[in-house]
């Protein structure tokens, strides 16, 4: 459990069993309805139904060529703490729409905990459209209950950790990334979260204080030009922040960029950095270093911000600018060009089981898999259970093939499935690794991807993703209503 952060993520933590759209618990009420008064079969046997639902990506947002998974820990947090207390009771119960809902129903949520399976891929894995991020087996309430909260965490942080990496590898490795968005962050725990995403997705640090005290990410911050502002003199400002802080780094274009680094020569200040936010970063970086190198000021490191983003950072790069590190807000933090992942959630299958009496469950073959699958135009779903193997050659992913669960068609040595099991009946089965691992987990990952697939402007007109032909077989021939 090294890296599940058993903490609270916001401050209405206590009332995560509320954080859904209201129909996940009207749709609660009615399965519990129905199967209280269905739940015997014509030999009188007592019949259960486990739901097995699966997430999956549709379409990747604009000008991305996959998908970088993040936010599992938090959907674990949410599921081995999920419950209902009195006071979110009595509050459904104050709502006209369940006047008529019995009192058992909500007993059975004074009681409620999540009991059910989860396979996953790891935090940082690599996916393509219609490949399962996750599954989930349980009984039908519980796994549809968490729907809400699953698909806002994940399609949240991976929307941010995809665009991280993007940035991440457009300074193609000689320039640092820090995530300085928490302002321009659709809230606090957006701010929080994109922070977290960010940092796995493979920046170097955060300005969130928060996410530096809760998750452990580096922080960084240097000033703003209120700060400069404040003081009469430029001087006076750049000597006090100094002398406090040694290791910090001075905003020097609150005037005039260049004046500024020359003012901090004259006045013999020992810095560690500089900070451009404006301007022609391109020029004013190479005349500061100039500047610098020649007054002796070698290891001052160069810090340019100001509405970067993954195109304007990769020019800079190439064109050996002498940038140090790049501070990127609102284009990570929102991912503005494409604020949205559109995740689904998905039922595959029904496990039908009957049991004898309420103890002694019978054999395997009354243990049977109702095969589902959504077959509205532009939305169809493969049916069943699935895992992804990943081929491997020469240390580069060639193909993942999606298969049934249990299929076992694939067999090689370079052939790594992806899902792992992470809750066997509730309980925490997996070791949660640390944000640090995962991050690293992050750069080995994109190491894996065909050369064209970190290539910003590629859009691949086909996936390296096979589906079995037995489960395109049986997405023509499961029956539909």
């Amino acid at each position: 459990m090294e890296g599940l952060l058993l903490s609270e993520y916001s401050d209405h933590s206590s009332d995560i069993a509320l954080s859904t759209d209201f129909y996940e618990i009207t749709m609660a009420a009615a399965y519990y309805h129905y199967n209280s008064n269905n739940n015997r079969n014509q030999n009188n046997n007592k019949t259960t139904k486990n739901a097995i639902f699966e997430m999956f990506v549709r379409k990747l947002p604009l000008n991305r060529s996959c998908v970088v998974v993040a936010g599992l820990e938090q959907v674990i947090y949410f599921l081995m703490n999920l419950k209902f207390n009195d006071t979110h009771i009595s509050y459904l119960k104050s709502l006209q729409i369940f006047k008529h809902i019995s009192e058992d129903f909500f007993e059975y949520l004074k009681k409620f905990r999540f009991t059910g399976t989860v396979w996953a891929v790891p935090e940082d894995t690599i996916l393509f459209p219609d490949e399962p991020i996750l599954r989930i087996e349980a009984p039908i309430i519980e796994a549809q209950i968490v729907e809400t909260y699953l698909l806002s965490t994940i399609n949240f942080q991976s929307l941010i950790a995809t665009k991280a990496s993007r940035i991440v590898s457009a300074a193609e490795g000689r320039s640092s990334i820090v995530e300085f968005g928490s302002r321009r962050a659709h809230g606090p725990q957006a701010g929080l979260l994109a922070a977290r995403a960010a940092y796995i997705g493979g920046c170097a640090g955060t300005s969130n204080t928060l996410a530096g005290y809760k998750l452990g990410i580096p922080i960084f911050g240097t000033m703003a030009h209120s700060y400069i502002m404040s003081f009469e003199t430029e001087e006076e400002a750049f000597e006090q922040f100094s002398h406090l802080f040694p290791s910090g780094f001075l905003l020097v274009d609150t005037y005039d960029s260049i004046k500024a680094i020359k003012k901090i020569i004259e006045l013999g200040i020992d810095i560690k950095g500089i900070r451009l936010d404006s301007g022609d970063l391109y020029y004013l970086s190479l005349e500061s270093r100039k500047l610098l190198d020649n007054a002796g000021y070698r290891d001052t490191k160069i810090m340019v911000s100001g509405d970067l983003n993954e195109y304007l950072i990769q020019d800079l790069v190439r064109k050996a600018a002498p940038i140090d590190s790049f501070g990127v807000g609102t284009e990570l933090s929102t991912s503005r060009d494409d604020p949205a992942m559109n995740g689904v959630y998905k039922l595959v299958a029904l496990r039908i089981i009957e049991t004898l009496d309420d103890t002694k469950a019978m054999t395997s073959n009354h243990n049977m898999l109702s095969y589902k699958l959504k077959s509205s135009p532009g939305k169809r779903t493969y049916p069943g259970p699935k895992q992804i193997q990943r081929i491997l050659k020469n240390e580069k992913m060639v193909e993942d093939i999606v298969e049934l669960e249990g299929e076992k068609e694939t067999s090689s040595s370079l052939c790594v499935p992806l899902l792992q099991k992470i809750l066997d009946n509730g309980s925490l089965v997996y070791e949660m690794p640390s944000i640090e691992k995962i991050q690293r987990y992050c750069f080995e990952q994109i190491k894996l991807l065909p050369d064209q697939f970190r290539d910003l402007d590629y859009m691949p007109k086909e996936y390296p993703v096979t589906f079995r032909q037995k489960l395109k077989t049986m997405s023509r021939t499961v029956k539909t209503a």
